[in-house]
């Protein structure tokens, strides 16, 4: 019986720092910006094609719209896949 108290008023107190979690977060902020550059460019890319006429104008436009999806595909598995792990 005495062990059991022993075991409950002991200082168990131990602070461990985990250095997985505490780089979690500047991971997913780092994904997320890259989504917003990716929409950044989109935005300035189309302005561009606006302001100039060229005959390629279609296909950069093309490029970064996919640039933009695969950004946003692959920025929120990473998020989902860095909370989850």
């Amino acid at each position: 019986m005495e062990s059991i108290y022993e075991q409950l008023f002991t200082n168990s107190l131990t602070l461990s720092i985990n250095l997985g979690d505490i780089l979690k977060i500047p991971l997913v902020v780092i994904l997320l910006a890259n989504i917003f550059y990716s929409f950044m460019l989109l935005l300035k890319v189309k302005v561009l094609i606006d302001t100039i006429e060229t005959e390629s104008g279609r296909k950069i436009k093309r490029i970064v719209y996919l640039n933009l999806g695969l950004s946003i595909v692959v920025g929120m598995l990473g998020t989902f896949i860095i909370l989850l792990g």
